[in-house]
């Protein structure tokens, strides 16, 4: 990921917009330390979906839902 100082954004701003149209990413630093980062926004759906998925998996691991004939079984028992 390239880095660019805030007063290059600033001035570049427009251009840098197009370039991460194009799919490239930056860092924007303010002396030396990363203040914000642009990236495209399939980026962030992607991380946001992958996050997602792990964290399903976690939670399928603490909980176990029960096999597909317990599941039929729990919903008859309702119908009763």
């Amino acid at each position: 990921m390239t880095e660019i100082g805030v007063h290059e954004a600033k001035t570049h701003l427009s251009n840098l917009l197009k370039r991460v149209e194009n799919g490239e990413s930056f860092s924007i630093t303010n002396k030396g330390k990363v203040i914000a980062v642009m990236v495209p926004p399939t980026d962030i759906a992607k991380k946001d979906a992958d996050e997602a998925y792990s964290r399903l998996i976690e939670l399928i691991a603490e909980h176990p839902v029960g096999t597909v004939q317990e599941i039929m079984e729990w919903k008859n028992e309702g119908r009763r």
